[in-house]
C-alpha cells in the first residue's frame, strides 16, 4: 500500500524522490495538509488578480510531490450526449471578439495570416485556475481572469495590459524572469512587441525594451523553451512578412532597377515589401518575402541577445514549436513556413547552436505549412508532429482549389524536400528520420486549416485531432474573373472586397484516434462542427476536472470556450515547479504507466497556430484508477519518479535543488548496422526522362523501375559475385569478390557495350549446362518506342573464367518487349534451367499488358513455348516479379507472378507440360493490387512454402475498397484515335476523376470547352465528364487491395491473404525478403520502401524507412522500429538481396536505391544463436540445385522447410545457398534433401560450430 492511500481524507501530500541517479527515499517531514474540505479549484472571487502564492524560495534540496483532487465535474451546461457543449458569452463571461471591421487601415491583414488574433492560458493569479489572455488586431487586447468555474471576469484594465493599440498577433504566458508569476509577452504586426512583467500583485508592467525584445517587424508567433538548458526562457521569434498597404504598383513604377554596375536591387520604398527571387537574364522576378525569425538566448538576468545569423531564417512563418523527436533531453525546433519557402526542422547541437535538417530528416513537406502541433499519436512514448495544410476534404474542394497547376509543375518537380498541398503527419522514430503517415492516417486533407491540436480529448489514453478552419476571404475561387486582374493600388482584401467574393466559412474537424493509427472523424459527434472563420485554438483543463476543454479565436464571432463533458474516464494532470530548471518544467519530459498502457508528454507551450497553452500535462487514463510510475526528465538532467499513485487527482512536482548527478548514457546494439563494405560504394545513376510527354496522365513514371542485382559465383572460386543492373546511357556492373570481402568492377567488354539498354532483372544460371554460370539481363524501361530493337534481353555467356560475351544470334527468340523480372526453375524436368521472363510494360501504352514469355532450355537454346504451355501467362498483365515455387508439395516448380493493376498470378505445374492458370481457384483471385515483389519460405512452420508480397500500402491517396476500386480506364475519350488514361476513385458512391481540368484539359483539350470552369468539372461525374459509351469502350482496370501481406498456404496451393501490420504499409514496398534474423526458427521479414515515380501532383510516396518485422512462427509479425533494427532507407529503394559478406554464416542485407548509392547492413546476430549456410551442387545443366527443397532436423525432433530459388524479391537474385538458424541449446542434427529430379539424400551434420556446409548430389 502505498503512502497515499493510507489517508481517511484526501490529503495534499510531499515525498522525496527518487532519482536518475538512484538516491535514497526518505518521506518529508512537513505535515500534509487536509485538502478534502474543498474542490482543488475553489477560492474566493476578487476584484483584483491575487498575489501568487508560489514562490522559489525553501525548495526542499530533494524535491517533492504534492497532490490534490481533481474537481468535481460539472454537467449543468449539458445538453445532449455530446463530447463538448460549447458555453455562451454570457455564462462564460468570455465575449472577446476579433472584428471585421473593413474600414480599419490595416485591413488588409484580414487577407493574410494576421486576420485573427491569439489565443495564451496560463494561471495568471496563482489561484490554481488557468486564465486567458486575447490579442486583438483592430481591437484592444484582453486579459480574461476564471474567478469561478469556467467564469472569467475582464481585468485587462486594472492589470495593465491594454497594450499600444497595435495590432496584435501571437502571446505567450511564460515566466520569463523566474520569479514565480507568469508574464506575457506579444507580437505586434509592424510595431514594438511588448513584454508585461507580473509584479506579483496582479499588475503588470510593459519591459520589452528593458529586456531587449521590443522588435518591430512582422511578429508573428512567440515560442519560448530553454535550449541551452542554463535554467532560464530563451525566445524563438518566428516572423510572417509585411504586406504593402499600398497594394498592386502602378504600372509605370518600378520595384527593382540596376545600379550602373549592373547589381539588381530593390528600391528602398519597397525593400520592405519585396525581394528579388529569381534572375533568369534579362528577367528579373520579385516577390514578397519573409522576415528573419530571431533566436534569442537569455542571458540570465531577462534580457536577451540575438543568436541569429542575418538572413538565415527567412520564411513567411506561420506557426513554431519546440520538440524532442530523438529524446536527447534538448528541445529542438520546427517552424512551418508559408507558400514556397521550406520549412526549418532546427536540431539543438550540444553546444547550444542549431542546424537545419529538414533536408536530411523528412520526406517531404506540407506547401501551404499552417499550425503545427505535437504529442505521441502512435503510443510509442515518442513526439510526433503534424504540420496543417489547406487541401480540401471533398473532391468538388480538392478540384475547385487547385486551379491551373502548372505554373507550379516545376517547383512540385524540384523543391527539396519537396512541398505537397496536403497535411504532413511525421511520426518520430528515435533516429535521425521520421516517417510520413498523413494519407495512412486520414489526417491528410482538412480544409483551409490553421490550428491542429493534438490531446487526448475523451481521456481514453489515445491522442486526439482537432482542427480549426476558414478564412476572411475565400481565395478558393479559381473561376472568378474579377480574382484574375488586381487593380493598381488594390490590394488582395481590396480585390476581393470588389469581387464580393466572402468569406470562407468551413466546418471545424475532430478525429477520434482509435489506436493504430486510425482516426475517425467524430466533429459533429463531439460537438466541434462549428462552421465559421476559426483560427487559434488550445486545449486546457478550465475547470480543473481532469479533462480539456477547447478555446477557439473566431473571426468576426465570439471566443468559443467548449466545455468537456468526458466524466467516465480517469485521468491525471501534472504540474512542475522547477528549480534548476526554468521555472515551469518547459521542456521536461512527463512520462506515465498503468497497468496497460504507457504516455508520454513533451511541456512545450506554443503549439497549434497563434496559440500558448499551459504548462501542465494532461493525461487521460480510461478505465484505469491507478498510475504505476509516474516519472519527469527535467531540462536539468534531473530524473523523478513515483510509483502507485491514485488517478483522478493532480500532481505537482517540484525539481530537487542540488545537482544531478551524471550516467553514461548505454546505446542498445542494433539488430544491424551499415557494414563497410566497397559495395556502398557503388551507385545507380538514372536517366532522367519525361514519361509525361508521351502520356500526360500516366499516374507513375515507368523509366525509373530499378535497379536489379544478382549473385553467383562466375569464376568458381568458392564466392558469389555480383551483378548490379544500369539505367539507359550507364551500364550495368560486373563486380567480382576476392573472397576477402572486397569487391571490384569488372568494366566494359560486352556488358559495357550495351549501355543503350535499360536493366532491369538480372539472373546467374548456367544456360549451356557447362557447368559455370552464365548472365541474363532484361533490356525494359520506357526510353524508347515499342519494338525498339534495343529492348532485346541479353544473354552473357561465361567462358568459365568469369569473363562474358554476348551469346550466339537465336540463342534467345525476338523478345521486343520492356521486360522487367526473370526467374528460373528446372519446370520441364529435363534437368537443365529454363526461363520466365516478365513483361513490365508497353512503351507509351501504358497500362496495356506487354508480352511475358515462358522459355524452354534446349541445349542452351531458348524457345518461347508461353502459348504452348501456358497460353494466359502470356498477356496476363504488367508484371512486376515472379518466383518458380512449390506451392503444393507436389515436388515440382509452380510460378507466382505478381501483377500492377492485377491480382497476383498463379500457375500450377502439370506434369512439367503445363501450367494451368489456377489464380481464381487458388484464393488470390480478388486480390486486384499493384503488387511489386514476393518471396517464398514457410511463415508458420507446417511443412509448405508460405509467402510474403509487397505492395503500394495504405499511405497514398488511393483508398480503395472491394465494392468500390481504385479505376483507371485507358481509352480513345476525345476522338483523336490516341487512347489516354483516366483514373478514377469513388466519393459517396460517385464515380469521379482523380485527375483536375488543369491537367486532363492539358490531355484533352475538349474538356476546356466542354467544362468552361473549374466549378463545372469539380461538380461533375466521370460519366458526365467522359460519357458513359466511351467509358465503357474503354480498357478498365482497377485495384482493390493495397496493403503488402503473407499468403498463407494450406498445403494444397490455396491461400489465405493476411496483410502485414500496419505501419509496413506507410509506404509502397518493394524488395522483400523471408529469412530468420535473430535466430528463434522463425522466418521474419525485411521490406524495402519508398516510391519516387508518382506524377508530381500526387508526389513521393516515401514515408517509409524500411521495415523489419518479426515473425512468431505461427504468421504474426511484430514491426520492430528503425531504432532498434538500426535499418533507416528513406531512399527510393528496390531490389534487395540477402548475402553473408562477413564470413559468419549470417545473412547481411544488400539494398538496391534507384538514382543512389548500394545500402549495405551487417548483421549483429544473437551471441546464443547461430547459423549455417548451406550450399548445394547439383547435376549438369543444375549446378547450384536451384529448385530443391531442404528439411533442417533438430535435436529437438522439430523441422524446417527450405526452398531453393533463382529470381525473387523484386528484380533480384539471392546467392545461391539456405541459411538454417538454431541455437546452442537446440542444435541441428541432419539436412535431408529433395533435390530438383525428385532424387532424395540425408546429411549428418559433424560440425555444429561450422559456418558453412557443401552438399553434392548423389
Amino acid at each position: 500500500m502505498n503512502y497515499f492511500q493510507k489517508a481517511i481524507h484526501l490529503l495534499v501530500v510531499t515525498t522525496l524522490l527518487s532519482t536518475s541517479c538512484k538516491e535514497k527515499e526518505t518521506e518529508n517531514t512537513s505535515e500534509a495538509k487536509d485538502q478534502s474540505s474543498q474542490p482543488a479549484n475553489t477560492s474566493e472571487t476578487n476584484d483584483q488578480p491575487s498575489k501568487p502564492t508560489n514562490t522559489l524560495a525553501n525548495y526542499d534540496p530533494q524535491g517533492s510531490i504534492e497532490s490534490a483532487p481533481l474537481s468535481a465535474s460539472q454537467d449543468q451546461t449539458k445538453t445532449d450526449d455530446k463530447l463538448f457543449t460549447r458555453l455562451a458569452p454570457a455564462k462564460t463571461g468570455v465575449n472577446f471578439i476579433n472584428p471585421i471591421l473593413k474600414n480599419n487601415p490595416r485591413a488588409y491583414l484580414y487577407a493574410s495570416a494576421m486576420g485573427c488574433g491569439g489565443i495564451s492560458v496560463g494561471d495568471i493569479n496563482g489561484d490554481g485556475r488557468p486564465d486567458l489572455f486575447f490579442t486583438g488586431g483592430p481591437v484592444p487586447n484582453q486579459l480574461l481572469i476564471q474567478t469561478e468555474s469556467l467564469r472569467f471576469k475582464d481585468f485587462t484594465q486594472q492589470a495593465g495590459l491594454a497594450g499600444n493599440k497595435s495590432w496584435g498577433t501571437g502571446s505567450s504566458i511564460i515566466d520569463i524572469d523566474k520569479d514565480g508569476d507568469l508574464d506575457i509577452y506579444v507580437c505586434n504586426y509592424d510595431a514594438a512587441n511588448e513584454l508585461f512583467i507580473n509584479d506579483g500583485s496582479g499588475k503588470f508592467i510593459e519591459s520589452a525594451k528593458t529586456h531587449g525584445l521590443d522588435f518591430i517587424s512582422a511578429g508573428h508567433t512567440p515560442a519560448f523553451s530553454d535550449y541551452d538548458m542554463d535554467g532560464d526562457l530563451d525566445l524563438y521569434l518566428m516572423t510572417n512578412f509585411f504586406y504593402d498597404p499600398r497594394g498592386k504598383t502602378p504600372p509605370n513604377e518600378r520595384i527593382v532597377g540596376r545600379d550602373r554596375t549592373g547589381k539588381i536591387f530593390v528600391f528602398p520604398k519597397y525593400k520592405k515589401f519585396y525581394g528579388i527571387t529569381s534572375i533568369n537574364g534579362d528577367i528579373v522576378n520579385h516577390d514578397t518575402v519573409g522576415q528573419s525569425d530571431r533566436l534569442l538566448r537569455n542571458n540570465g538576468n531577462g534580457t536577451f541577445t540575438e543568436q541569429t545569423k542575418e538572413g538565415n531564417l527567412v520564411g513567411k512563418g506561420n506557426s513554431a514549436i519546440w520538440w524532442d523527436p530523438d529524446a536527447d533531453g534538448r528541445p529542438d525546433l520546427f517552424v512551418a513556413n508559408d507558400f514556397r519557402d521550406p520549412d526549418f526542422y532546427l536540431k539543438n547541437q550540444e553546444s547550444g547552436t542549431f542546424k537545419n535538417v529538414i533536408k536530411t530528416s523528412i520526406p517531404h513537406t506540407a506547401w501551404f505549412s499552417m499550425g503545427t502541433d505535437s504529442n505521441d499519436l502512435d503510443g510509442d512514448g515518442r513526439p510526433d508532429l503534424i504540420v496543417a495544410d489547406m487541401s480540401g476534404t471533398t473532391h468538388y474542394k480538392q478540384k475547385i482549389g487547385m486551379g491551373a497547376m502548372s505554373a507550379s509543375a516545376e517547383f512540385l518537380a524540384t523543391a527539396f524536400p519537396r512541398q505537397y498541398m496536403r497535411n504532413a503527419v511525421f511520426l518520430s522514430t528515435g533516429t535521425d528520420r521520421l516517417r510520413e503517415a498523413a494519407h495512412m492516417t486520414g489526417l491528410a486533407n482538412s480544409d483551409w486549416t490553421w490550428t491542429v491540436r493534438l490531446s487526448d480529448f475523451d481521456n481514453d489514453g489515445k491522442v486526439d485531432v482537432f482542427f480549426t478552419n476558414g478564412m476572411a476571404v475565400n481565395l478558393n475561387r479559381a473561376d472568378s474573373p474579377e480574382l484574375s486582374k488586381v487593380l493598381p493600388g488594390e490590394t488582395e482584401w481590396d480585390k476581393h472586397q470588389r469581387a464580393k467574393t466572402g468569406p470562407l466559412k468551413e466546418q471545424n474537424l475532430a478525429f477520434k484516434n482509435l489506436g493504430n493509427l486510425k482516426f475517425k472523424d467524430t466533429s459533429k459527434d463531439w460537438g466541434l462542427d462549428h462552421v465559421g472563420m476559426s483560427y487559434a485554438a488550445t486545449a486546457a483543463d478550465l475547470d480543473r476536472d481532469g479533462d480539456l476543454e477547447i478555446i477557439v479565436a473566431n473571426l468576426d464571432e465570439e471566443v468559443s470556450i467548449y466545455k468537456n463533458n468526458s466524466n467516465s474516464a480517469h485521468k491525471v494532470l501534472v504540474k512542475l515547479v522547477g528549480t534548476l530548471s526554468n521555472s515551469q518544467g518547459i521542456g521536461s519530459t512527463v512520462k506515465v504507466s498503468t497497468i496497460k498502457q504507457k504516455q508520454s508528454r513533451f511541456i512545450t507551450l506554443t503549439r497549434g497556430y497563434m496559440a500558448s497553452g499551459e504548462a501542465v500535462a494532461h493525461f487521460g487514463i480510461d478505465s484505469e484508477e491507478q498510475l504505476t510510475e509516474l516519472s519527469v526528465q527535467w531540462p536539468s538532467g534531473h530524473v523523478q519518479s513515483f510509483n502507485d499513485l491514485p488517478a483522478d487527482h493532480i500532481y505537482t512536482i517540484t525539481e530537487p535543488t542540488k545537482s544531478p548527478s551524471s550516467e553514461p548514457k548505454i546505446e542498445n546494439q542494433k539488430l544491424f548496422t551499415p557494414l563497410k563494405s566497397s559495395l556502398a560504394g557503388i551507385k545507380h545513376k538514372e536517366t532522367l526522362y519525361d514519361d509525361y510527354a508521351v502520356q500526360p496522365l500516366l499516374p507513375q513514371k515507368n523509366s525509373q523501375l530499378g535497379p536489379g542485382m544478382a549473385w553467383g559465383d562466375i569464376d568458381n572460386d568458392g564466392d558469389d559475385d555480383f551483378y548490379f543492373s544500369g539505367a539507359k546511357g550507364n551500364p550495368g556492373k560486373l563486380i567480382r569478390n576476392d573472397g576477402s570481402g572486397k569487391f571490384a568492377s569488372l568494366t566494359g567488354g560486352a556488358i559495357g557495350a550495351d549501355s543503350g539498354a535499360e536493366d532491369m532483372g538480372s539472373l546467374f544460371f548456367d544456360s549451356d549446362s557447362d557447368g559455370d554460370l552464365d548472365l541474363y539481363v532484361v533490356s525494359g524501361g520506357v526510353e524508347c518506342k515499342k519494338g525498339d530493337p534495343i529492348l532485346q534481353d541479353r544473354l552473357y555467356i561465361n567462358n568459365g573464367k568469369g569473363v562474358f560475351g554476348r551469346s550466339k544470334d537465336g540463342t534467345l527468340p525476338k523478345m521486343l518487349d520492356s521486360g522487367g523480372t526473370v526467374t528460373c526453375a528446372d519446370f520441364d524436368s529435363d534437368g537443365d534451367l529454363d526461363l520466365f521472363v516478365g513483361g513490365r510494360v508497353v512503351p507509351g501504352e501504358y497500362p496495356t499488358s506487354p508480352r511475358s514469355y515462358l522459355l524452354e532450355n534446349n541445349d542452351g537454346k531458348f524457345t518461347d513455348v508461353t502459348e504452348k504451355v501456358a497460353p494466359t501467362l502470356s498477356q496476363k498483365g504488367m508484371v512486376t516479379s515472379a518466383i518458380w515455387t512449390d506451392t503444393n508439395n507436389d515436388q515440382r516448380p509452380d510460378l507466382i507472378v505478381t501483377y500492377q493493376w492485377a491480382p497476383i498470378g498463379v500457375f500450377m505445374n502439370v506434369d512439367g507440360s503445363k501450367l494451368d492458370d489456377n489464380t481464381t481457384t487458388s484464393g488470390v483471385g480478388e486480390l486486384w493490387g499493384w503488387w511489386n515483389g514476393i518471396s517464398a519460405g514457410d511463415i508458420d512452420n507446417d511443412g509448405d512454402i508460405d509467402y510474403a508480397v509487397s505492395n503500394f500500402g495504405s499511405n497514398t491517396k488511393y483508398h480503395p475498397k472491394d465494392k468500390k476500386p481504385i479505376r483507371l480506364f485507358y481509352g480513345d475519350f476525345d476522338g483523336t484515335g490516341q487512347s489516354t488514361i483516366v483514373e478514377a476513385k469513388y466519393e459517396n458512391n460517385v464515380l469521379l476523376p482523380v485527375r483536375g481540368r488543369s491537367c486532363s484539359s492539358h490531355a484533352m483539350p475538349f474538356l476546356l470547352d466542354k467544362f468552361n470552369t473549374f466549378d463545372s468539372f469539380a461538380r461533375a461525374s466521370l460519366q458526365e465528364i467522359y460519357t458513359p459509351k466511351k467509358l465503357d469502350d474503354s480498357k478498365i482496370y482497377k485495384a482493390t487491395e493495397l496493403r503488402s501481406g503473407i499468403l498463407m498456404n494450406d498445403g494444397k496451393g490455396k491461400f489465405e491473404f493476411l496483410p502485414l501490420p500496419r505501419i509496413a504499409q506507410i509506404a509502397p514496398g518493394f524488395g522483400i525478403e523471408l529469412f530468420d534474423y535473430n535466430g528463434d526458427r522463425n522466418l521474419d521479414i525485411y521490406m524495402v520502401q519508398n516510391f519516387f515515380g508518382p506524377e508530381p501532383e500526387t508526389g513521393h510516396m516515401a514515408g517509409g524507412l524500411s521495415q523489419l518485422l518479426m515473425g512468431d512462427g505461427k504468421g504474426n509479425f511484430e514491426p520492430i522500429s528503425p531504432k532498434d533494427s538500426g535499418l533507416v532507407v528513406f531512399e527510393d529503394t528496390k531490389s534487395l538481396t540477402r548475402k553473408d559478406l562477413d564470413g559468419d554464416g549470417w545473412p547481411d542485407l544488400v539494398v538496391g536505391v534507384n538514382n543512389g548509392n548500394l545500402k549495405v547492413f551487417k548483421n549483429n546476430s544473437p551471441k546464443t544463436k547461430r547459423s549455417i549456410l548451406v550450399n548445394l551442387t547439383g547435376k549438369k545443366g543444375n549446378p547450384n540445385g536451384i529448385g530443391s527443397k531442404i528439411t533442417a532436423h533438430f535435436s529437438d525432433g522439430s523441422t524446417r522447410i527450405k526452398e531453393l530459388h533463382a529470381g525473387s524479391s523484386y528484380l533480384s537474385q539471392n546467392p545461391s545457398s539456405i541459411d538454417i538458424t538454431y541455437s546452442k541449446e537446440i542444435s541441428l542434427k541432419s539436412i535431408s534433401v529433395i533435390w530438383p529430379d525428385n532424387g532424395k539424400s540425408t546429411h549428418e551434420i559433424p560440425k555444429p560450430e561450422q559456418v558453412t556446409i557443401n552438399i553434392k548430389q548423389p
